[in-house]
């Protein structure tokens, strides 16, 4: 069995989807998915002492996540998280772009990428290794437009700050599911999310 088959079934034993990513001849990126759910709810953010905090992943992703980098590593390969338990902060990975790369999905309206089973729920995280894997997926292209989006606008049109076009979002510094426009209680945050909650893919 290959090192890509033993490592994306170990995988699959934690995460609920699972692509890599060939950065160059030697980093690829592991990109990990788990649905959001009611019970566990991985947009629960917040601070804590002055710092951003990202409480779903520290309660759900950051053991299955460990789990992982100790497989790699016990393989004799380099294996680091991208950001905090795997969620890139800062402009430091294009997540989102590099998922479709990785054939998890397509990109939706929303901007978000839509995983054909778990829709816009899938929540992500990346891991860097220089281990030989190869992409499990053929990648999708950046432009295609998704067909579950024919004939819908409901994103589009639920969006409080009017920022989204189809396939895109015209100015990201104005979403309210962004850390620094989140609703803020106590010393939790809460995402709009409006775009997820509404999908009609939430449904499939």
């Amino acid at each position: 069995m290959t090192l890509t088959k033993q490592l994306a079934d170990f995988a699959s034993s934690l995460f609920d989807a699972v692509g890599i990513s060939q950065l160059s001849e030697v980093e690829k990126l592991l990109i990990l998915g788990l649905e959001s759910t009611t019970d566990r709810n991985l947009d629960e953010f917040g601070y804590a002492t002055g710092h951003f905090r990202i409480y779903g992943y520290e309660k759900h992703v950051s053991h299955r996540l460990e789990s992982v980098l100790n497989f790699i590593r016990s393989k004799g390969f380099r294996a680091e998280p991208m950001g905090q338990y795997g969620y890139p902060l800062n402009g430091q990975l294009y997540l989102k772009g590099e998922a479709l790369r990785a054939g998890l999905g397509r990109r939706g309206k929303n901007t978000l990428i839509l995983h054909p089973q778990f829709g816009p729920k899938l929540r992500l995280v990346a891991l860097l290794t220089d281990a030989p894997i190869a992409p499990l997926w053929d990648p999708v292209l950046f432009e295609e437009e998704n067909p579950v989006c024919n004939d819908c606008s409901i994103c589009i049109d639920a969006c409080p700050e009017k920022i989204l076009k189809p396939y895109q979002m015209t100015d990201p510094s104005h979403c309210r599911s962004d850390s620094d426009n989140m609703l803020r209680k106590e010393d939790h945050l809460i995402p709009c999310d409006q775009c997820i909650r509404l999908c009609p893919a939430c449904t499939r």
